[in-house]
């Protein structure tokens, strides 16, 4: 076994593709020297700002040795008349590299053929990798790759070296314009000088003598450990935001963290304002006092150390001083309005132009959240704080913090509202009714702010949709998905039973003066589009494809499918489980032949065999089957109110193992249907001749359906 140390050295990467490129790097490289029968131990690999890097051990040092059988020509083309070697067998032994004499003629199904047992493998790997390190190189996924200079090979920042070790000796690797050697480069400002790599074992701590911090795992706790560090020195605690301390991790290959201050007259700013200023703007980490409020001061961290931390310090404070100026001036002129005054201004902020400005919008929205309250009968304070809350939603779009600060929208609306004294819960409701703006923010907390929240996103699907500009394949230029995926989560987990055909509904009634026809078919479409949502999102969970599609299928409300989901993975573990939804596929196959309307899962049958006439029962089966009803028709609404109780409000996102407790009696009435079943089903002559007992035999199979049904459309979980 032998081993390899492959290092791609760059210009400074883009932050965010670090992490990428060192997944690409470990996907890419581990299955390229599988596909070579080279499949290695293990890789290790490696990731700063100017460098990409795997250490592999275990690596074979040639592929394995084998025997080819090759299929020649047909023996009457192979071998003469007088049983001699064609020129067509010849050449076919010459291409395989064995003699003619070697050509072995065999019989089989297939006919007559000669065949040469051909010796493969046993390349070494000192011969294959170079191409194949090459190959990792160009092949190396990236968005927006560019060619450098006269180089044609793309690549996202320009190579600026290249190690190739194998076992201590140089591969001769070139790509891009480089040619592979043994020196690696240390930090660009504190070592910036070439050095001679010993091999993989010592690759690391090589780099760490030269200020590199190779291992980005490390680099982060270095990073999060040097930010604590000098907030703690001055009595305050960072506020360490994962996404800004995975950047950081990624701007620098030695983090060096160092305590800058504001002013205090800027802790007048909003608590989001600051941290938006710091932590987007500059990538400073904000700092809390003891008693948790924001401190004049924030953490900084450079890829330098330099004598004199007071110069890069002012620098600092300087940039963020100027920053924080704008945004107090922005603050102290926005509040010389009202939001309503905000308001008027929305109508020169176009959305889109086919569907008027932002003032068209927001009336559309309000058109749509008071339908949507009504059908979920939300009264009272919420109401009323949605109520207020709707004649300046996204008013603060028209606002210069806003403006500069895009990310800041929703947040200033609160912000502002709180200012002139409007409300908590109509402050709350304005922010509440932006979120969630990516897949990982939480959904509004308020069911006023889910309401706008919900109109305000369907709104634009509805809008888009009616315009013929939906998502096709990977092209989703109108962010629609993500859209589409925030109604569905705020509905899973305000757990309200609302229709998704109602929301639709709603938010086209708000179109019916214009500016566009919302055509039925664009409502179904929007309709099927949020579904799809839903079984992406259960898919994403761990749920598999056919209860997804079950609880999808069988399911009117985004909330109902989420629970079936759940509901019908818990049962698939009892093994009684598949037999009887064989015998409740046949059952449900039976009354669609003979025209027996099928029933939503969400109906809610009256009392089972209300409809059966026990007076023409002739089998012993039919009325065991009859008395079985009561007791599963408990069992799936005990399964159902359970689901119901214990996950009043569901993250569908949350891949973690939900348990339903208390289950294990209602799963047994349910299953407890199965015998029964399976004596009618195999006693029986449904189909009868009279037809009213025939008849009379569909109806109960049809409250067989109707009852196991309201778990899902468990057609799809049925196999044969």
């Amino acid at each position: 076994m032998a081993e390899l140390l492959f290092e791609i050295g760059t210009e400074e990467l883009p932050s965010w593709y670090v992490s990428r490129g060192e997944a690409g790097l470990l996907d890419l490289l581990g299955s390229r020297l599988a596909a070579a029968e080279l499949a290695p131990g293990s890789i290790r690999v490696y990731a700063t700002p100017r460098r990409l890097a795997a250490w592999v051990t275990g690596l074979p040092e040639s592929t394995p040795k084998r025997v080819e059988e090759r299929r020649g020509p047909p023996a009457n083309v192979a071998f003469t008349s007088e049983g001699g070697l064609t020129k067509a067998a010849a050449a076919f032994a010459a291409k395989n590299g064995v003699a003619a004499s070697d050509l072995v003629r065999l019989d089989d199904d297939r006919g007559s053929y000669v065949y040469a047992n051909v010796p493969v493998g046993g390349e070494q790997a000192a011969e294959l990798l170079p191409e194949l390190l090459a190959g990792v190189v160009r092949d190396l996924p990236a968005p927006r790759k560019m060619r450098w200079g006269d180089e044609p090979t793309p690549f996202i920042r320009p190579i600026a070296w290249l190690v190739a070790l194998l076992d201590g000796r140089v591969l001769d690797v070139e790509v891009a314009g480089v040619r592979a050697g043994s020196r690696s480069r240390g930090h660009r400002f504190l070592a910036p000088g070439e050095f001679e790599v010993g091999g993989g074992a010592e690759y690391e701590a090589e780099l760490a003598r030269r200020f590199v911090v190779a291992d980005r795992a490390r680099r982060r706790a270095a990073t999060s450990e040097a930010v604590r560090s000098a907030a703690g020195a001055a009595g305050f605690t960072a506020d360490e935001a994962p996404a800004l301390l995975d950047e950081v991790t990624d701007l620098v290959e030695s983090p060096f963290a160092i305590l800058g201050r504001f002013g205090d007259e800027f802790l007048e700013l909003p608590e989001e304002v600051l941290a938006t200023v710091m932590i987007k703007h500059q990538r400073f980490f904000p700092t809390r006092a003891a008693g948790g409020a924001f401190a004049p001061a924030f953490v900084g961290v450079a890829n330098i150390r330099v004598a004199d931390e007071g110069v890069v310090r002012s620098g600092y404070e300087q940039v963020l001083a100027g920053r924080l100026y704008d945004a107090r001036f922005f603050w102290r002129s926005d509040r010389r309005k009202s939001l309503s005054q905000h308001a008027w201004g929305l109508s020169g902020i176009a959305f889109q132009k086919e569907l008027g400005s932002m003032a068209d919008k927001a009336a559309r929205v309000g058109v749509s959240a008071r339908l949507l309250m009504d059908a979920l009968a939300i009264e009272g304070a919420e109401a009323e704080a949605a109520r207020q809350a709707l004649p300046v939603f996204r008013a603060d779009l028209a606002t210069e913090m806003v403006f500069e600060f895009p990310e800041l929208e929703g947040v200033m609306a609160r912000a502002y509202a709180l200012a002139e004294g409007l409300p908590a819960a109509t402050a709350e409701a304005l922010y509440g009714g932006v979120r969630p703006k990516t897949h990982e923010d939480g959904v509004p907390t308020t069911p006023a702010g889910a309401v706008l929240s919900v109109a305000d996103k369907v709104d634009k699907l509805v809008g888009f949709f009616a315009l013929g500009k939906r998502p096709s394949g990977s092209a989703d230029p109108f962010a629609l998905r993500r859209d589409g995926l925030a109604v569905v989560r705020v509905l899973a987990e305000r757990g309200w039973p609302l229709p998704v055909a109602t929301v639709v509904e709603a938010a086209a009634a708000a179109y019916a003066d214009g500016p566009v026809t919302v055509t039925t078919e664009a409502q179904d479409a929007v309709v099927e589009f949020l579904w799809d949502r839903v079984a992406s999102l259960l898919t994403e969970r761990g749920a598999s494809v056919p209860v997804v599609r079950a609880a999808v299928l069988g399911s009117v409300t985004v909330v109902g499918a989420a629970r079936r989901a759940l509901l019908l993975e818990a049962l698939l573990e009892r093994e009684e489980m598949p037999d009887l939804l064989a015998l409740y596929k046949r059952a449900a196959n039976l009354a669609r032949s003979e025209g027996t309307a099928e029933p939503a899962a969400s109906s809610q049958p009256g009392a089972p065999g209300s409809g059966v006439q026990p007076e023409l029962f002739q089998e012993e089966a039919e009325p065991r089957l009859l008395e079985a009803l009561p007791t599963a028709l408990a069992g799936v609404q005990a399964l159902l109110g359970a689901a119901k109780t214990q996950l009043p409000g569901w993250d569908i996102r949350d891949a973690a193992p939900v348990a339903l407790t208390g289950l294990e009696g209602a799963m047994q009435e349910v299953v407890s249907l199965k015998a029964p079943l399976d004596a009618f089903l195999d006693s029986v002559h449904v189909l009868s001749d009279d037809l009213d007992v025939r008849r009379n035999r569909l109806t109960l199979l049809g409250e067989v359906v109707r009852i196991l049904r309201q778990l899902g459309s468990l057609e799809q979980l049925a196999v044969g």
